[in-house]
């Protein structure tokens, strides 16, 4: 006979049991002061309790003392920390680059040359460019002569029927 029901699967670590009541506990439950349901204030550890709670407040009391209080604590240190992001501290001596930055830096300013040169027409790749392109306009020049001639030819032989029609 097949099982009644929707037929749950088992879950990974088995099903969850919440405590409940945690809520309704009293703040003197939970702080120590009364005895969860089910013990007895009058263990040892109910009386450390009771006398961990007094020097706590014996504590606070004497704070509260005045001028025998403790003087407050210095200001911390300003110190430069290379790490921190920000304003860097200042020295007398400019920063020396790391040998990555000075790198990054001067492959920059090369690339910043080149482009320059390149504008201007004066490095290898432009030259091998402008001629690669001269090649090309002289080209297509040449074929929109071809074309322009073709076409004038068209224009003279249509003529020429034309002519030929109305005699």
């Amino acid at each position: 006979m097949p099982p009644r029901g929707k037929a749950k699967k088992p879950t990974r670590g088995g099903g969850k049991h919440f405590t409940r009541g945690l809520r309704e506990q009293s703040e003197a439950e939970a702080f120590g002061l009364v005895a969860p349901e089910g013990e007895d204030m009058d263990g040892e550890a109910a009386g450390s309790r009771r006398r961990s709670l007094s020097s706590d407040s014996d504590r606070e009391s004497d704070d509260d003392s005045g001028p025998e209080a403790s003087p407050p604590p210095p200001p911390p240190i300003a110190v430069a920390n290379p790490n921190r992001g920000g304003t860097p501290a200042p020295s007398d001596q400019p920063q020396q680059l790391s040998r990555r930055e000075r790198e990054a830096m001067q492959a920059a300013a090369a690339k910043e040359k080149y482009w320059k040169l390149h504008a201007e027409g004066k490095t290898d790749q432009a030259k091998s460019d402008l001629a690669r392109l001269a090649l090309i306009r002289k080209e297509r020049e040449e074929k929109a002569r071809q074309r322009k001639a073709e076409q004038d030819a068209k224009a003279a032989e249509q003529a020429a029927r034309v002519q030929g029609r109305g005699r």
